[in-house]
């Protein structure tokens, strides 16, 4: 989590670093208030899971919460972002026998660090010039627990399919990279401030954000390498599973993804030339035609 956090602040610096040399540049910062949630080997709909939306579960959406900052040049920005939120996974959920017979259930706590590159495709089509598509790189620090006697289990420390006795199987990596990309539609709101409605998904690289991956292992071991809470977490069903039976379904990685608000404001909106506009992007366009002095930035 250190090393995301000072990931986080190394971009924010080099983003307000540039902008000390660029010229004819728009900054702005961004504060986001959505939802989050989770397609894993856990939970899920009434079908064969998936890590698609077709295996989406309404139940498990949690509260997301972020802020970023952003440089525009005319419909193209780049912005750093993170994001926090947990991640939700729960076999009682769901009424499919394979899954609500295993009885697993998480709680991911979940930091994401991103750089983002945004373009408004059609700037000069009204009403689709509010329009835009983005995608990037980032990283996601991510802590999933378990509920046990009243009380949140990190599971990872436990090894819950063997990570801590199995030779050559190390415990799974608490960073992982994410691949995000997404749409959003912006609502001016004055002239240097809007409101987005944004839906952004997340390509993880990793199988465990839910800690369950592969095969059920050896209790017993399980047991004296972790601990009997580490056993007692491993398999929740009520008839246990013999070893080797699935657990999870590792031939895909996990993914999850973002919805929600997007407040955005320009940094310095006061100071800002009168010729940068954001809520009549029309009037500013057939003006920069006939002066060619105006630049619209698509904040």
């Amino acid at each position: 989590m250190v090393r995301l956090t000072i990931f986080s602040l190394a971009l924010f610096s080099s983003f307000l670093g540039f902008g000390q040399f660029a010229k004819h540049n728009t900054w702005s910062y961004s504060l986001y208030l959505g939802g989050s949630n989770m397609l894993s080997d856990l939970g899920g709909a009434n079908s064969n899971g998936s890590s698609g939306v077709k295996d989406l579960d309404f139940q498990t959406f949690r509260a997301a919460v972020g802020g970023g900052i952003h440089y525009h040049v005319r419909n193209v920005s780049i912005g750093a972002n993170v994001i926090a939120t947990h991640l939700v996974g729960d076999d009682a959920f769901t009424d499919l026998a394979s899954r609500s017979q295993r009885n697993l259930s998480v709680r991911t706590d979940l930091i994401e660090a991103n750089i983002l590159l945004e373009v408004a495709p059609f700037p000069s089509i009204p009403v689709l010039d509010r329009m835009y598509v983005n995608g990037g790189v980032g990283g996601a620090y991510f802590q999933p627990k378990a509920e046990y006697n009243d009380e949140w289990i990190k599971l990872r420390p436990l090894g819950t399919e063997g990570q801590n006795y199995i030779d050559g199987m190390q415990p799974y990596s608490k960073v992982a990279l994410v691949l995000p990309f997404g749409v959003g539609y912006k609502f001016p709101l004055g002239s240097f401030s809007t409101l987005s409605l944004d839906l952004s998904m997340r390509k993880s690289f990793t199988d465990y954000l839910d800690d369950v991956s592969t095969v059920y292992a050896d209790q017993a071991s399980i047991a004296g390498a972790g601990g009997e809470i580490a056993a007692a977490l491993a398999d929740r069903s009520v008839n246990g599973y013999a070893v080797g039976s699935q657990r999870g379904g590792s031939e895909s990685n996990d993914t999850y993804f973002f919805v929600g608000l997007k407040f955005q404001r320009a940094i310095g909106a006061h100071k800002l030339s009168s010729c940068t506009n954001f809520d009549d992007p029309n009037r500013k366009i057939r003006k920069r035609r006939k002066t060619n002095n105006s630049k619209r930035f698509y904040l």
